[in-house]
């Protein structure tokens, strides 16, 4: 009887500690040099009960926007050179990264990071990196790993998708649908509180001018494929 009542109070203290949301604060690296400026805006996490899996996630977090700069700042010493040698004008290199939290709680949390970089052409370019993690198990988490294994989610999401470019078709290169019906499992996408965000990176299914293509999903048209509750 006393072990019955030690699990229960246990399974009750687990539940309570990741009914919490983590505590994400802010590292800022800032500054401008002959070569670049840099605005790399680092998500650091804390408040998790599995520890060491929080440091991995924050050294991940950290990793993503650290490689960004060292990228910039190898191309802008090469840029600059270059623009010595063959007498054309240096254009100041940038790197900057951003995060938002876009879900936080159920032991889930997603917080994508946006990561812009120029290096001297035209316009810079934008990635989105999709960063989801399930820290009752110490996971990161693919899209296909929300969903009950042989569920028909896929075609749930790629109808909604579709649906949306529909209404918007003029903005998307004619092949989008196609690149749309062939989803792939690590279909990039991040958590809100209102349901699954898939994305598209620039040039994928439109021109750049129309930036990172996003489309919500609500949970409502997805909830009895799911695996894992997120609500």
């Amino acid at each position: 009887m006393k072990r019955i009542v030690w699990v229960v109070t246990l399974a009750l203290f687990v539940l309570t500690a990741y009914s919490q949301p983590l505590t994400v604060r802010t590292k800022q690296i800032k500054y401008t040099n002959e070569l670049m400026e840099v605005d790399l805006n680092i998500p650091i996490l804390s408040g998790a009960t599995n520890q060491a899996f929080q440091r991995n996630v924050n050294r991940l977090l950290r990793k993503q926007s650290i490689d960004l700069k060292r990228e910039v700042e190898k191309q802008a010493r090469e840029n600059a050179v270059l623009s010595k040698k063959q007498g054309f004008p240096y254009r100041l290199h940038s790197a900057v990264s951003k995060f938002t939290v876009t879900y936080n709680k159920n032991g889930i949390l997603s917080i994508p990071v946006t990561l812009y970089s120029y290096t001297g052409g035209a316009h810079g370019m934008t990635i989105k990196v999709p960063n989801t993690f399930d820290f009752t198990t110490g996971k990161q988490l693919q899209l296909s790993d929300l969903f009950k294994k042989g569920s028909g989610y896929k075609q749930v999401i790629v109808n909604g998708v579709m649906s949306q470019i529909k209404k918007e078709n003029d903005v998307y290169f004619d092949n989008a649908i196609d690149v749309v019906k062939n989803m792939p499992d690590n279909q990039p996408y991040y958590l809100t509180n209102n349901g699954i965000v898939v994305y598209y990176g620039l040039y994928e299914i439109a021109p750049y001018a129309a930036g990172i293509r996003e489309f919500l999903i609500p949970f409502s048209a997805l909830q009895s494929y799911m695996r894992i509750k997120i609500s």
